[in-house]
């Protein structure tokens, strides 16, 4: 038998024992059959003093030998044997060990109380459902989200909270996961708030199951993405605005440039004031060409979406070196297309470190550097120009102070990489951007998925470039 059996006599010495209560004393039968109980388990007190009870005994017990802790479920009983007219008496201890179940449930109690802490205080909206996903309980962050109290919300259907257009397609992955096609699910879901506000969120939802694998509950958790979808939406609106701008006003300026030029070559003006508000009128149409391709560089330039990110940046490089720049450029991507974010940030940084350049290093000689290297795309831009301390950059924040280099920094940081700015005064400054390279199956992504834990902080630091 798995548990110890112990026989007794009235005077407390061993009768019997099983090789499982032997164990725990590490005896033979041979050398404890007679002694006393007291005396063969002296190293476990505890069970000594309860075998010292006469009746019957149906108890749980902690016990110890000095050197580890065990728990038993002790269960003793009296034994009678008759001979003739001699009744004698015995005493049947028998111990179950049940040490590995209670370490369990302390494990699962320990777990729990962790639960119980992380669903309180952890900043994400987390709510546990029934199966007809009625609210059970709420953390705080979740009614901070969604603006009702905790008492409103219990009982409350998501449902009812959720937005008309969203509810039948939460509904069905709500079903696979029920029914154990899927195990959880994560999708973008809107909520209403109490005050009739539209909530943006990550919603990840699984199902809890018991031991037997049935569903008991929900468990629902929702991550505010509200910045990360305006700042989405602000990006269409730029591609927007700078293909209105490309296929409207550039086209009429480059137009109205064209006709000044047809007429400038056909009429000739007798009087010098003619011809001076004539070239006046040209050079006007011209630089409106010019400031409309400009803005629409500034929101985003078309060729970008056109040929891609490499094809965008030797475009820049060479309205530069037509400036009287002096500019390397070294490529080496492949064939393959990046993804629309990646290449918006990436030229957006390049085109940011290139305007630092022309006003702070004092120089007109850079270098530009981009490579696929594994699964990261790394951009380089070095100057040899005056350079700056790192450590000063953003010792005093004002505000409209480095915002391209804060926008540089937050911008490769939603997407996972890394900005690096190497400088010293007088050695010029060098710019690392290193973005991981997401799988896009021919589609462009947004930065939804992305995981937040993997975002790297600006690194400056002072060492020459």
């Amino acid at each position: 038998m798995r548990e110890a059996i112990i026989v007794l006599d009235t005077q407390s010495r061993i009768v019997n024992i099983n090789s499982a209560a032997r164990r725990l004393v590490n005896a033979q039968t041979s050398s404890v059959i007679g002694r006393p109980f007291a005396e063969v388990f002296s190293t476990w007190p505890r069970l000594v003093e309860y075998s010292r009870n006469p009746e019957g005994v149906d108890k749980k017990m902690t016990a110890g030998n000095g050197k580890e802790l065990r728990y038993f479920d002790l269960h003793i009983t009296s034994l009678y044997r008759h001979k003739g007219r001699i009744i004698s008496t015995y005493r049947l201890l028998t111990l179950h060990d049940i040490t590995r179940r209670i370490q369990a449930e302390k494990m699962l109690k320990e777990s729990e109380r962790h639960f119980r802490n992380i669903f309180a205080e952890v900043p994400i909206g987390m709510a546990i459902v029934d199966l007809e996903e009625h609210v059970l309980q709420v953390n705080k962050a979740f009614c901070e989200m969604l603006e009702y109290s905790e008492q409103e919300l219990i009982g409350l259907n998501l449902a009812a909270i959720s937005h008309p257009d969203d509810v039948g397609a939460d509904m069905l992955l709500a079903g696979k996961a029920l029914s154990g096609e899927i195990s959880s699910y994560k999708v973008e879901k809107r909520y209403m708030k109490k005050g009739g506000e539209i909530l943006w969120t990550d919603l990840t939802a699984t199902t809890l199951r018991n031991q037997g694998g049935k569903a008991i509950y929900g468990l629902v958790m929702l991550e505010n993405i509200i910045e990360r979808k305006r700042a989405k939406l602000l990006e269409e609106e730029r591609h927007h605005v700078a293909y209105e701008l490309h296929d409207g006003l550039a086209q009429v300026a480059v137009s109205v440039h064209q006709h000044l030029q047809a007429l400038a070559s056909h009429y000739h003006p007798r009087s010098p004031q003619a011809r001076q508000e004539l070239d006046m009128v040209l050079e006007l149409a011209q630089r409106a060409v010019r400031e409309a391709r400009r803005l629409i560089a500034g929101l985003r330039p078309t060729v970008l979406d056109d040929f891609g990110l490499s094809m965008a940046l030797r475009l820049h490089i060479e309205t530069q070196r037509n400036e009287g720049w002096t500019i390397i450029f070294d490529e080496a991507l492949g064939p393959e297309r990046l993804t629309r974010a990646i290449e918006t940030t990436l030229f957006g940084v390049a085109r940011e470190a290139l305007t630092n350049i022309r006003k702070h290093s004092h120089t007109t000689r850079a270098r530009l550097t981009l490579e696929r290297q594994d699964a990261t795309i790394r951009l380089e831009v070095q100057d040899w120009g005056s350079g700056f301390e790192p450590r000063t950059l953003f010792k005093v924040y004002r505000p409209g102070e480095h915002v391209g280099i804060r926008a540089m920094q937050e911008r490769v940081e939603l997407l996972g990489g890394r900005l690096l700015i190497s400088s010293h005064p007088g050695f010029g400054t060098l710019v690392i951007a290193e973005i991981p390279i997401l799988p896009s199956n021919g589609k462009d992504h947004d930065t939804s998925h992305l995981p937040h834990q993997q975002t790297t902080t600006t690194q400056l630091d002072t060492s020459t470039t």
